[in-house]
């Protein structure tokens, strides 16, 4: 038609005495219909998974065989996901999306700002990294890593030397502070960046929940468990150093810990057999799960650690480790087999609900963890009778009781101490208090306070802590004391994996049959270890 105009046109002309019509209007230009938010997020969520994917195999070859590894390179591909456009697509379409479809695109735009922070402050980070592990004390004569100081304070049977090991390592922790302080600003600068008053307004994005709220739970957690853990510690500490609550402290606990251990509970590799063992109970074998990796061998250039990659979700899950013995070896294992059970079960179709996880992750982590510290599962797997396990299960439940106090109590010291940096002395000295429920010294201040936490990760291992406390109760009710026995338990778990980062902290506690995220259920696994331990605690 278009071509035939001009045509028309001239032969209209020619007649003398027509008038020439107007010519038609050109037929307007096809607008085709705005893409679905979905469509226009497909590349963003592609290069996402291709990037997780790229950095994965970096570091499992770095890792398993010490092969050199910059993960900047894959990102350096793809920096078209840190552009401004990319964060403001995500947020456009999480607005407009319904109630249902919102929780991908959360944890979508927590991905992009938290790898936007990560480069905007890879310097400090990197400086902050180097002096801490450069930190050192001068102890006999000899200077020491700090890092490898608390196994001193496991090893000490003398009172005194102890505190002086404390000491040391509380002046050692301080000579990182400045480099501390100084990837703080850096995070403030780059979360300003990003549109953010403070680096307390990303809390309802990164960690689902205001500062307020989360800073609520932690004091509602400190309040509630706060008589268990007084009578639990004054039990322990009487039994395993004769030292009564009001005079234990800090620096005793990792000797405590360490007297309460029988080394014939975890010789090396056992917690890895009893784990996979744990799991086929079940009904989830990871040896059949589809791209599953367990790499257990020990070889040069491979480090030692345990680690746990999601290269793919589920086809890509890899682990990493070298057995070895102790019971702080084994709380490792079988926490990082609880998340790969977790990961290879999901069936999630979305990303973001694969790759993402936050707070399920730790959840079932733990969950599995923590077998570590049931009488029953010990006396299975360790073939040690409960009353060798005794003092294991007691100091288990103490060292857990206080990690979940910590947590909170570092939560609270940090939103306050980023309302009020003038005043972070005092507040630490409070939060402290706290968590010790007893007036601290100054080097148990000191230890506490440096430990920096500035975007509230503590926030998700505290949610992941209460998450599993709930869980083992949950499956405790469907399958009984030893629910890693029972396929009604197995069923229930394998459907809670599968819909992945799906359910937030308070979706995964309705999950487990809790009216919300608290201490509740930790008070009680806790009073129920105890009590098969030969203690008794308040109610």
């Amino acid at each position: 038609m278009r071509r035939l105009l001009p045509l028309l046109s001239a032969l209209a002309l020619a007649c003398a005495r027509v008038p020439a019509p107007p010519p038609p209007a050109p037929d307007p230009a096809p607008v085709a219909p705005a893409p679905p938010p979905a469509d226009r997020l497909a590349p963003i969520r592609a290069d996402v998974e291709a990037l997780l994917a790229e950095q994965g195999e970096m570091l499992w070859r770095a890792w398993t065989s010490g092969a050199p590894a910059d993960p900047r390179q894959a990102l350096a591909k793809r920096e078209r996901l840190l552009e401004p456009g990319t964060l403001a697509a995500v947020r456009e379409a999480a607005a407009a999306a319904k109630p249902g479809e919102r929780r991908p695109l959360a944890l979508l735009e927590a991905f992009l700002v938290g790898e936007r922070l990560a480069r905007d402050t890879a310097r400090s980070a990197e400086k902050l990294a180097a002096a801490r592990a450069q930190a050192a004390a001068t102890w006999e004569g000899r200077e020491i890593p700090a890092r490898k100081l608390p196994a001193l304070l496991a090893a000490e049977a003398d009172a005194g030397r102890r505190a002086a090991i404390e000491k040391a390592l509380a002046q050692a922790e301080q000579r990182w502070a400045p480099a501390a302080e100084e990837h703080r600003r850096a995070l403030l600068e780059a979360a300003r960046a990003l549109g953010a008053p403070d680096l307390l307004a990303l809390a309802p994005l990164l960690r689902g929940e205001p500062a307020d709220a989360l800073a609520a739970r932690a004091q509602a957690v400190l309040a509630a468990t706060r008589p268990a853990y007084v009578a639990l510690l004054d039990l322990v500490g009487r039994r395993e150093l004769g030292i009564p609550f009001e005079k234990l402290r800090s620096r005793d606990l990792p000797r405590l810990q360490a007297l309460a251990h029988d080394g014939r509970a975890f010789p090396a590799g056992k917690a890895l057999q009893g784990g996979l063992a744990t799991l086929r109970g079940l009904g989830i074998d990871l040896s059949a799960a589809p791209g599953f990796t367990l790499d257990a061998e020990a070889r040069p250039g491979k480090d030692p650690r345990t680690l746990l990659l999601p290269v793919a979700v589920p086809g890509g899950v890899r682990l990493s480790l070298v057995p070895a013995g102790g019971a702080a070896e084994a709380r490792g294992v079988l926490r990082a087999l609880g998340s790969a059970a977790f990961l290879t079960g999901i069936r999630a179709p979305e990303p973001e609900l694969r790759l993402l996880s936050g707070v399920a992750l730790e959840a079932f982590g733990g969950l599995l963890e923590e077998l570590a510290g049931d009488p029953a599962w010990l006396a299975e797997h360790t073939g040690l009778s409960e009353h060798n396990l005794e003092p294991l299960v007691r100091a288990g439940a103490a060292r857990r009781l206080h990690l979940v106090r910590e947590l909170a109590a570092r939560l609270l010291l940090e939103v306050g101490r980023q309302r009020e940096p003038a005043r972070a002395a005092e507040l630490a000295r409070a939060a402290c208090e706290q968590l010790l429920a007893r007036p601290p010294t100054a080097e148990e201040v000191a230890l506490f306070a440096a430990e920096p936490d500035p975007l509230l990760r503590s926030a998700d291992l505290l949610a992941g802590q209460l998450l599993a406390a709930q869980a083992e109760g949950w499956l405790a009710a469907a399958g009984g004391p030893a629910w890693w026995r029972s396929p009604a338990a197995g069923a229930l778990l394998r459907g809670a994996f599968a819909p992945g980062s799906g359910p937030d902290a308070a979706g995964l506690a309705a999950a487990f049959g809790r009216p919300g995220l608290d201490a509740a259920a930790l008070l009680a696994r806790t009073g129920l270890r105890a009590e098969r331990a030969g203690l008794r605690l308040p109610p």
